[in-house]
Parts: structure tokens; sequence; C-alpha cells
């Protein structure tokens, strides 16, 4: 037995070893893996039918979101891949290509919505799920578009101010106004002002909770304030500068306590999101320990959407540090698993995310969205076929020379 005992430690850190993340090269897949899983979580969201992929996507490890993921890690690969190319260009050459980018997604937002405003006048297609929103809890819809005839100029203007468009993309509009604020972002990181960074970026976020404002005319400010979504952003950019600094804090003695918080964190929270009140979700999927009313006024004064409640942040946090971790460690069974469909997506994540309100819009042709309805099989072939196609489009490259990446 004093011989078997040693041989299944080593055994054990064996397979440890094996299991753990070690690829080589600057392209982190971790990141990708992640990327790809806000992007099903966002995919399958904005196909709205009830199916399998719904019990594990919404808000069931936590109080968040797809959407937030999407923005931090965009921020994130902004902090981190901007820091090595600001030590061979000058900061007016990295802004003047991230303006460039901004500009070309301007001009794809604009593309979509004018792409549906055409596609309208086809009497054999229903735009109605893209130039709509609906709440389908009551079932009352908002219409995106306008509903009665429009000057040329006012035409004009409300594109011209995305104050239109489908809501499935308005997230592009945020990442459009991020973009353009990056070049500040990261001249004071790179002058190492990141305290004063964090400290603004908080200041700010924490006036719009107290003074809810919008700063822009346009269409995504309802669900995506840009004063409230900014800090997040942020948070993710200084992590992305930061990443080796990071990392090495992490293996020390208080960096590992600081670790274990945060995942002790993400599964107290992860706890709290299991009592969800959601009413699309079968009531034998959700726990009943904390009583109905006592969990909305948490969740709607805490962990607001749209508002990004600040338990919803630090869940967004510890979460990410958690899943960061998971794969770190088990990163050879989850490749495995998942990582040859999630990291496609993950790479190609604009690309895909531009794709997927097309995608939205021809399953819309055939099924009718509703959550009330709990066909379970047929809907999570839906959401199965939506996330295939794009995960071939993106693999396969298909129009990659017309849609950024």
């Amino acid at each position: 037995m004093s011989q078997i005992a040693p041989a299944l430690t080593q055994n054990k850190g064996i397979l440890s070893m094996t299991w753990r993340y070690s690829l080589a090269g600057n392209r982190d897949l971790r990141i990708d893996f992640m990327r790809g899983i806000a992007l099903v979580m966002m995919v399958v969201a904005h196909t709205e039918v009830m199916s399998i992929f719904n019990i594990f996507t919404w808000e069931r490890f936590g109080l968040t979101t797809g959407a937030e993921g999407f923005v931090i890690l965009s921020g994130f690969m902004l902090g981190m891949l901007n820091r090595a190319r600001l030590q061979k260009a000058v900061l007016l050459t990295i802004s003047w290509g991230l303006y460039l980018r901004a500009w070309k997604i301007y001009r794809v937002n604009i593309i979509i919505i004018v792409s549906f405003l055409l596609l309208g006048y086809l009497p054999f297609i229903d735009v109605f799920e893209v130039t709509h929103f609906t709440d389908r809890f009551s079932g009352t819809s908002w219409s995106l578009y306008p509903v009665t005839p429009q000057i040329k100029e006012t035409w004009f203007n409300i594109i011209l101010y995305l104050q239109i468009g489908p809501h499935q993309t308005q997230i592009l509009g945020l990442y459009i106004f991020l973009l353009l604020l990056s070049p500040l972002f990261l001249g004071m990181l790179q002058r190492g002002h990141v305290y004063w960074l964090l400290g603004l970026s908080l200041l700010v976020y924490g006036c719009w909770q107290r003074w809810p404002v919008r700063v822009t005319p346009s269409e995504f400010e309802f669900a995506f304030p840009l004063l409230a979504w900014q800090f997040i952003f942020v948070l993710g950019m200084a992590s992305g500068w930061y990443k080796e600094e990071l990392i090495s804090f992490a293996r020390t003695s208080p960096g590992k306590v600081v670790v274990v918080a945060l995942v002790i964190v993400a599964l107290v929270l992860g706890f709290v999101a299991q009592n969800h009140t959601n009413p699309f979700m079968p009531p034998a999927l959700l726990m009943h320990v904390i009583p109905p009313a006592e969990f909305n006024a948490f969740y709607h004064t805490w962990a607001a959407k749209n508002g990004l409640g600040p338990i919803r942040v630090l869940n967004d946090i510890c979460l990410m540090v958690t899943v960061y971790l998971l794969l770190t460690w088990c990163w050879q069974p989850l490749y495995r698993l998942a990582g040859w469909f999630l990291i496609p997506l993950g790479q190609r994540s604009l690309y895909t995310f531009i794709l997927h309100v097309y995608v939205v819009l021809a399953v819309s042709q055939f099924v009718t969205f509703d959550l009330w309805r709990q066909d379970w099989m047929v809907n999570t072939l839906v959401h199965a076929t939506a996330l295939g196609v794009l995960w071939l489009l993106a693999k396969y490259n298909v129009a990659a020379r017309w849609i950024p990446n």
C-alpha cells in the first residue's frame, strides 16, 4: 500500500498536467473558447424559442448574459493586443486603426439597417422578428422602424444616427462608440494611469446608476446605455493590458486567496441564479430557496441587465475568472467536448455576430417565435441548426472578404 499511494498521486499529477492548457503561441484559445460561449448564448437568446440550449444559457450559471461576455472580451482583446502593438507603433497610428475599424462597423450597421428596410418590401419575406421587439411575457410588440411615411431627410437622420435597426444587432452601436473612446483608454494605460482610468470609469458608471441619461441619440442606448456599459469594457481592457501581471499575481499566495474568493463568489451567485423567477423556465428546473418576491427585488435593484447592476458586474468578473481557470485546468477534455465548435465561432466573433441576425430572419420564416411553447425536441433542433449554419459559415469563411471580423 505504501508503494501504491505515491503511484496514484503521481498518476493524478500526470493526468492533471495532460489536461492543462499548454499550447504555445501568442493566441490564447481559452479566450476564443469563451467568446464562442458568449456567441452561443446570444444566438440562442435571439432565436426566441424554448429549447434545451436555454436551460444552459439563460442566466443559469450566474446573473450574466452573453452580451456582457462579448463586451468584456472585446475590451480584453483590445487591451492585450494593443499593448504589444504600442511597443512598435505610436498611439496615433493605433488610434487611426481603431477609428477605421469603428468606421467599418458603422458602415456594416448601416447596411444591416437598410437591408432589412428593403427586405420588408418583398412580399414573400416576413421581417417582423427583426424589425420589432416583442415582450414574450405579455406579447406586446414595438416597431423598431417607422410605421408611418417619413420624408427623405428624416430617413437620412434616423439611419445616420442609428436610431432604427434590429434589436439583435444593437450592441454593434455600443461597440462603435467604445472603439472611438478606446484611444483615450489606451493612452491612459500606456502612461501607467490605470487607477485613474478605472476610477473615472467607475465614477461615470456610478453617476449613471444614480442619474441615468442617454448621451447619444442612437437606439442601442435603450438596451446598452453607453455610460453604464463602458465600465465593463474598461475593466476588460485593463485586464487584457495587464494580463501577464495578473497571471503572475494569481500564482502568489495573496493572488491565490483573491482567485479563491472570486470563485466562491461565482459559485454563490450561481446558486442565487438557480432561484430565478424566469416564467418561461420549467419550475422543476429552478430552485425555490429564495422567495420570488425577494429574488425579484434583489435582481432588479442590484443585478439589472440593461443598467448593469453592480452585482451583475461582480458576477461577470467572478464567472469569467472561474471559466478561465476551468479551461486552464481541464483544457483537453473541454476542447474535445466543445472546443472544435466554439473556437471557430470565437475566432470569428464579429463576423458571426453580424451574420446571426440574417440567420434569425431565416429561422423566423419557418418557425413562430414563442417562448411559452415548450416543444423541446423541435426547438432544440431549431437552435442546433441555426448554430450549425453559423459554425459552417465561420469555419469556411463564407463572404469573409466583405464581412469584417
